[in-house]
């Protein structure tokens, strides 16, 4: 867990909160708590901090006092969710153990309208775990209430224990396949939609209305990773549609679920941009903006920038790449070079695209974490997306040896992708050939042969990261501007 991470993930009132906190537990007036975060808060490096607050390099204090303040953080954390995001859920467990404790007491009647309120309220927010445990206390305190239809009841347990068993299923299939995408390569070779459908078909799921909301956020997630490694976003939108309807269904939650509503608008733009409806990604991410901007901006530093990320990839395939290089170039000045890598590499795709060569390859080379640290933390389509811009900006730079080495270097690392993934396969082989001999591109069987694979027939349903790359080999054949080719082929 980082320090850091969990500090600047705050908002400026949820800091305040927090300081406010701190404040009230300490006991002494000299404890360096409220330093300590104020200094990691502004970024300030961990030996300077060490310096400031001890005057000396003293790191076992250091450390000492590093894990008191996340033990605050934790606590403060705690203490806020259950003030606010699971108040709903605290006040129905609350009604089902009074009700439990008013039946011991022989207080039967508000027992029992305590019991129907919790029921219902339960109902109206999919919280199947409260329903389990009220439904059983009503029936073991039903010959209580012989005016009540024992087999109606016994039935609507049974349902609602049937809908709680498919809701841990559910999650159980989100473990198995999280865990299949992060490990099991040779499996998900086989086809990622195909082994994703499998799994849910193994756990008995069943895709309808009864699941909720959380259940079907995971539903959309599994899709959208199976459609992210497959790069086939246009196979797996009917399928993601079918699910957001379903949400949509939802809205009376969707407030108290606000975290989990934000993610799948963001699932939804992301999904209809890679298909390049750019007009109804747009709108998806106006309704992620406003929900956002709800509760005070609370989800602001947490979703901003995936939110910009996705916008300026909108607009920059919509022909205002300006508009989309000034905002990541704005918002990579303002976090102080604190941005996701996956922000960079956007930056240098738009300036790849506009022929700004070395300011691209400035962006690239502030990317300096090992290639290991970047497959581990955001995957192999991550790297070969990172390596595929650093080979076309040293073939347009003119670094002949730089692109060589990293040619080689990318036929070795990637070996069996290269092998199993046929529209990469193609991409490697016809940049090898013009990196062995520019020359090529003048020969007419060359041309031909190139011009056949990418064609706009065949890339219509390509996904359109997978076009861009392609583009750059139809710019250099054409002798036409990047930006214009990518344009024209979407």
């Amino acid at each position: 867990m980082s320090l850091f991470s969990i500090i600047t993930s705050f908002s400026k009132e949820e800091s305040d909160l927090f300081i406010q906190y701190i404040r009230s537990r300490n006991k002494r007036k000299d404890t360096k708590n409220i330093d300590l975060y104020m200094l990691l808060r502004k970024g300030v490096p961990v030996n300077d901090i060490i310096t400031t607050l001890y005057g000396s390099s003293n790191r076992n204090a250091y450390h000492a006092l590093s894990k008191r303040l996340q033990d605050s953080l934790i606590d403060f954390i705690a203490t806020r969710s259950f003030e606010t995001e699971t108040s709903e859920d605290m006040t129905i467990f609350k009604w089902i153990l009074t009700a439990r404790i008013l039946y011991e007491q022989d207080q039967i009647d508000p027992a029992h309208k305590l019991l129907k309120k919790a029921i219902k309220k339960a109902k109206q927010l999919d919280l199947y775990t409260a329903l389990v445990e009220a439904y059983h206390t009503q029936i073991q305190y039903s010959h209580l209430h012989p005016e009540q239809d024992l087999p109606e009841l016994v039935a609507a347990a049974q349902q609602c224990h049937k809908l709680f068993l498919q809701q841990e299923r559910l999650n159980m299939a989100y473990a198995h396949i999280k865990r299949t995408v992060q490990f099991n390569t040779a499996l998900l070779q086989q086809g990622v939609q195909e082994t994703i459908e499998q799994i849910l078909a193994d756990f008995k799921i069943d895709i309808q209305k009864d699941l909720t909301y959380k259940s079907l956020y995971q539903l959309l997630e599994i899709i959208n990773t199976a459609a992210h490694l497959d790069h086939n976003f246009s196979k797996a939108l009917p399928f993601i549609t079918k699910v957001y309807k379903l949400i949509e269904q939802k809205d009376h939650v969707a407030a108290k679920h606000r975290f989990y509503h934000i993610q799948v608008l963001y699932f939804m733009a992301n999904a209809h941009f890679r298909v390049r409806d750019f007009t109804q990604a747009q709108s998806y991410l106006k309704l992620m903006d406003e929900q956002i901007g709800a509760d005070r901006r609370k989800w602001e530093s947490r979703f901003r920038e995936s939110y910009l990320l996705i916008h300026s990839f909108v607009m920059n395939y919509s022909g205002s790449y300006t508009t989309a290089i000034t905002s990541l170039e704005e918002y990579i000045k303002n976090t102080k070079g604190k941005s996701h890598p996956d922000t960079r590499l956007a930056l240098v795709v738009f300036l790849t695209q506009q022929g700004l060569y070395k300011e691209a390859l400035g962006q690239l080379n502030k990317l300096k974490h090992s290639d290991q640290w970047y497959e581990t933390q955001l995957g192999k389509d991550w790297l070969i997306k990172r390596d595929l811009l650093t080979l076309i900006i040293y073939y347009e730079l003119e670094y002949v040896d730089l692109a060589h080495a990293t040619l080689r270097s990318f036929k070795r690392k990637h070996k069996s992708i290269i092998r199993s993934e046929t529209r990469l396969h193609s991409f490697i082989a016809v940049y090898t050939a013009m990196h062995n001999n520019p020359l090529v591109i003048d020969e007419d069987r060359f041309r031909e042969s190139v011009k056949n694979n990418f064609t706009t027939s065949t890339l219509k349903e390509e996904d359109i990261f997978m076009v861009s790359f392609f583009a750059w080999i139809k710019s250099k054949l054409d002798n036409t501007p990047l930006y214009d080719t990518t344009l024209h082929l979407l």
